[in-house]
């Protein structure tokens, strides 16, 4: 099973989900982090620039697989919407969603003015405001479509803590192994 947890650059994701993940005993990895051991490259800058986004895709679902085929229950943070260049901002497909065997979405959102901030403070100046506002509206929308699509929960989280994550996990990896018996 993987459980996709979303949000735009900065959001929090792995803040609050790696620590809930460790607790709970589920694999926690980012998608850049399986990216790049699938890679053996970064394709993508400091600025969150990404170039080759479907090998990126076909290298995501591979690790994902591989990670699946071991029993593990794979969170797996990430995005809905990639950031090619300033302004320019692309949907993935959603069958990267279904190849990745999503059984869930976690959205978690931040305010566009604590996203700027974290980001800056990641030494990251290429955002602005209103970009940032865009690309977290495209991946609200994007990521409500590829559920409603391919018939997943979809929970919205606005600044959560690690145990508001945490207690999402625990519930959705109990139902799943719920309904696994």
């Amino acid at each position: 099973m993987t459980i996709f947890v979303a949000g735009v650059h900065g959001a929090g994701k792995t803040f609050a989900t790696k620590p809930a993940c460790e607790k709970l005993g589920l694999m926690h990895a980012t998608a850049s982090q399986l990216i790049k051991q699938e890679r053996g490259q970064a394709t993508w800058d400091g600025a969150k620039l990404v170039s080759d986004v479907d090998q990126n895709q076909a290298a995501l679902i591979s690790a994902a697989r591989r990670i699946r085929e071991s029993g593990a229950t794979l969170v797996l943070d990430g995005h809905f919407v990639l950031r090619r260049a300033p302004g320019t901002h692309e949907r993935l497909p959603v069958d990267v969603f279904r190849e990745l065997k999503c059984s869930s979405v976690l959205l978690i959102r931040s305010p566009v003015q604590v996203l700027l901030e974290r980001l800056h403070a990641r030494q990251d100046m290429s955002w602005t405001e209103s970009e940032l506002s865009e690309f977290s509206m495209a991946e609200d929308t994007h990521s409500a479509e590829v559920a409603e699509v391919l018939g997943l929960d979809l929970e919205i989280l606005d600044s959560p803590s690690a145990q508001e994550v945490e207690i999402w996990l625990d519930r959705l990896s109990k139902s799943a192994s719920a309904s696994r018996q």
